[in-house]
């Protein structure tokens, strides 16, 4: 089964002029998307086919093979590890990158075309990755200011000694 995506394209396209011409510059693209919990897919770009395939291409020029915390990484920051890339890594990073310099609100995408639940869901995933970040960063900020502390204390017992 595969879903045609020249309607999106065009939206794409609306909404960060230009983007779809970088992209055509690229054609013809085929890849595989795997992500861990979900079922492997597919994109096929080319000037006259453009969908989402429901299956896995026999000979892509590259994969993405992404867990779902990676792939919503990707979303939310527009970086995918180089390490899960198979293939053509430099026709996959040349199309990543050409998406990462647009200005596509994936978000409003999604409640566009798959409704408010998804996008819901994804607001939420979103969120909850923010609030592990903040509590990361916090924690690793009391450690470097317990490293400081320590170091401080370090100095001045070397200068006791040193006096003493």
């Amino acid at each position: 089964m595969s879903i045609c995506l020249n309607k999106l394209l065009k939206e794409i396209n609306s909404l960060s002029p230009g983007l779809i011409k970088k992209i055509e510059d690229l054609y013809p693209i085929n890849f595989n998307i795997e992500i861990s919990t979900l079922p492997n897919f597919s994109l096929t770009l080319s000037s006259d086919n453009q969908k989402l395939n429901f299956f896995s291409h026999e000979d892509p020029q590259f994969s993405l093979r992404l867990d779902i915390f990676e792939a919503l990484n990707a979303l939310k920051n527009k970086q995918i590890p180089t390490k899960s890339i198979l293939g053509d890594t430099e026709t996959a990073l040349v199309f990543f990158g050409v998406l990462a310099n647009s200005s596509i609100d994936i978000e409003l995408l999604i409640y566009k075309y798959f409704g408010d639940i998804p996008a819901l869901i994804l607001r939420k995933m979103l969120i909850q990755s923010q609030e592990k970040e903040s509590t990361n960063n916090n924690q690793i900020n009391e450690l470097l200011k317990s490293f400081r502390d320590i170091s401080i204390r370090l100095d001045r017992i070397e200068q006791a000694l040193l006096n003493g």
